[in-house]
């Protein structure tokens, strides 16, 4: 009896160790918010797990290990839609997505590469990264955050472009300054993001805007209950900052000091030894109010004063910048999309006591307004079943001040058409092609830009290729306006050109040590007429000129958990930028090579994490001649939460005292210290 006892206990234990092993899974449909009209072509992935959801909106995602997974929904034209589900073993969990329309750029619509983003982060990871975005992304999949001061506008570098070059979109609307091109990521603060998601290329044809070589789209949270948070640190820097949602309402506000009067290292040519970096600093504040739904509404406000310290070489003490903006937002999702905006900006540059040249006052002011109109609809050509936008947008930018007699105005108008399909008989392939035709003052006739992407998706592994052209017009500040001294404009400047451009990439999911990992590699090849680029001239006067570039590089990243607690992250990119004349030098400011690994460690209510940035050398000339050299930046946190509602954070910024200096003169602070307090409301 005794070894009965023993034999049905191991039988019973046997088959629920097999059932706790036994595989889950997530079916449903995916629909239009409002119209319930289904979303076919849809890409939707769970864990290692991946599908696209069919002419009528259904999908299946089988095989699933138990535990905790993020299902993630993307669909041409549509906000990502994302949800944390608690897979039981054996169990099967219905879903009906109800996606709603956008983003809608207004310059134009963001369309889902066949193969999805390249890559994507969330807002746990976000907030560990940094306080505001221009910390949390640098160093992620390459991405480069330039700024010329801990409190200047910090905007994004992807794959060696400048920092116009890349198009930043805000909840469907481009967070990119209408004058100078270029989006400041310290105006957007980690907490408040749900997700990010990277689209590196040339992307024109599919997005609109500046986006020559490539797409950040950030996507705000939803329905969080409200919070606090406030910080000090080293060398001057403080704030704090609250957000929540309030009868359906999302509203946020924050008050930033960034670090001024710090320590750096004086070059050699001027007697080495260490001075104090002076008049770096400023005052950041920031107002948005959301409302999501059919019909969206989005405001934002900022303002800021910051010092305009000169390179070391050449301090302008006196100097200063002040900026107030306005933006408002309002679309409509549905079959048929529209969208309105409009937004405000002024500036003003003044130094009383420039070290060279006469004192200066300058102000430049202007607004931006524009619309779309779009038409989504299912597909269907030869055996290929998807959706497809079709639309129009116009957009004027009218801007004056000191620096231009009279005032510029500047008009654009365009059409453009995507698409997603997938293969009835083979729906592991997925095809987006996109086209956008645009006509801009100055323009003798209408442009055009074309991009097709391709991919092949089965068992964790996507295959994908693309290739395309791009135009986009010179910024405007490049045209007519450009604060301080010392530069000359140049109203002549044709539009940069990507002529051509392919992709081929590979990427992996997979249940690496038990947990899903991913591994991706791509390379990339292009050429560039008329790239925009800042040069000295007579008398080292620096204008914008345009020359032929060749741009090309690979890049690779993995991720792996080899532990529930732990997770490690690793990316680097070799990105080379040259002129297109024999034995080109690398453009300047252009890393050749970057790098980064991170890894973060949760057992509990504690938490640590650590961030290591590599960036290779830069040539601050055309001529490729005095480098600097690479700096590799390290950075480490840790975090405790007490109780529910309390979160304590400490992070050491540059913790191997490097004093970065990216920009030739424009040192960074060093080893410093910042403590966060967190408080979320029940």
């Amino acid at each position: 009896m005794r070894f009965g006892w023993i034999g049905l206990a191991t039988l019973v234990l046997g088959w629920t160790r097999l059932d706790a092993q036994s595989p889950a899974e997530i079916r449903g449909r995916v629909v239009a918010a409002g119209t319930g009209a289904p979303v076919a072509a849809a890409r939707i992935v769970a864990g290692a797990a991946a599908t696209t959801s069919a002419a009528d909106g259904r999908f299946i995602l089988g095989a699933l290990p138990p535990g905790r997974l993020t299902l993630e929904v993307v669909g041409i034209g549509y906000r990502p839609y994302r949800e944390e589900l608690d897979l039981l073993p054996g169990i099967t969990i219905e879903r009906t997505v109800h996606l709603f329309g956008g983003p809608v750029e207004l310059e134009p619509l963001v369309t889902e590469a066949a193969g999805g983003a390249f890559a994507s982060i969330d807002h746990e990871e976000l907030v560990r990264r940094g306080a505001d975005l221009s910390r949390a992304l640098d160093g992620w999949e390459g991405v480069v955050v330039r700024r010329t001061g801990t409190a200047g506008p910090a905007a994004p570098q992807v794959r060696g472009s400048a920092p116009d070059e890349v198009l930043v979109i805000l909840d469907g609307f481009a967070l990119n300054e209408p004058l100078t091109g270029r989006a400041d990521l310290a105006q957007v603060a980690s907490r408040d993001v749900a997700m990010v998601r990277l689209f590196p290329g040339a992307r024109t044809a599919s997005t609109g805007g500046r986006a020559i070589a490539g797409v950040l789209e950030i996507t705000s949270r939803d329905g969080h209950r409200p919070s606090a948070a406030a910080w000090g640190g080293s060398y001057g820097a403080a704030g704090a900052g609250a957000g929540g949602d309030v009868f359906g309402i999302h509203l946020f506000a924050k008050g930033e000091r960034s670090p001024r009067d710090y320590p750096y290292q004086v070059p050699a040519n001027r007697g080495t030894g260490v001075a104090i970096r002076e008049n770096s600093g400023g005052d950041l504040w920031q107002l948005a109010l959301r409302k999501s739904g059919s019909t969206e509404v989005q405001l934002r406000g900022s303002a800021s004063d910051r010092g305009l310290p000169g390179p070391v070489g050449n301090e302008t003490p006196h100097a200063s910048a002040r900026e107030r903006s306005l933006f408002a937002g309002l679309r409509g999702a549905g079959d048929l999309r529209w969208g309105l905006f409009g937004s405000a900006l002024y500036t003003r540059a003044q130094d009383s006591q420039p070290p060279a040249g006469a004192p200066y006052d300058v102000v430049t002011q202007g607004w931006s307004a524009g619309g779309e109109l779009g038409w989504s609809r299912p597909l269907r050509v030869a055996g290929w079943a998807g959706s497809s936008v079709f639309g129009g947008d116009i957009r004027i930018d009218r801007y004056g001040g000191d620096a231009l007699e009279g005032s510029a105005q500047w008009n654009r108008a365009a059409m453009h058409a995507a698409a997603t399909f997938t293969n009835d008989l083979a729906r592991a392939w997925t095809l987006t092609p996109a086209l956008r035709l645009e006509q801009w003052t100055g323009a003798d006739r209408p442009v055009l830009s074309a991009r097709v992407d391709a991919a092949w998706h089965r068992a964790g592994w996507t295959l994908s290729t693309s290739g395309g052209n791009a135009v986009v017009a010179p910024p405007l500040a490049d045209l007519f306006f450009r604060e301080g001294v010392g530069v000359a404009l140049n109203p002549d400047l044709r539009p940069e050109r990507v002529r051509w451009e392919a992709e081929l990439g590979i990427s992996r999911d997979w249940p690496a040590f038990g947990r899903r990992g991913r591994a991706s590699l791509r390379g990339w090849y292009g050429r560039v007429e008329d790239m925009i680029l800042w040069a000295p001239g007579v008398n080292f006067v620096w204008s914008p000129r345009n020359y032929d570039v060749i741009r090309r590089g690979i890049e690779g990243a993995v991720a792996v958990a080899p532990a529930a607690t732990l997770r490690i992250e690793a990316q680097a990119a070799w990105t080379p930028v040259t002129y297109d004349v024999p034995d080109g030098a690398q453009v300047q400011y252009r890393p050749r090579g970057t790098a980064a690994l991170s890894a973060s460690w949760s057992p509990g209510s504690w938490s640590a994490d650590a961030r290591w940035h590599w960036i290779g050398e830069r040539y601050p000339n055309p001529g490729g001649v005095n480098p600097r050299p690479a700096m590799a930046l390290l950075d480490a946190g840790v975090e405790r939460r007490v109780g529910s509602q309390l979160l304590v954070r400490a992070d050491v910024r540059d913790f191997l005292d490097t004093r970065a200096e990216f920009i030739a003169g424009y040192p960074m602070p060093g080893r410093s210290l910042l403590l966060t307090l967190t408080m979320d409301w029940p």
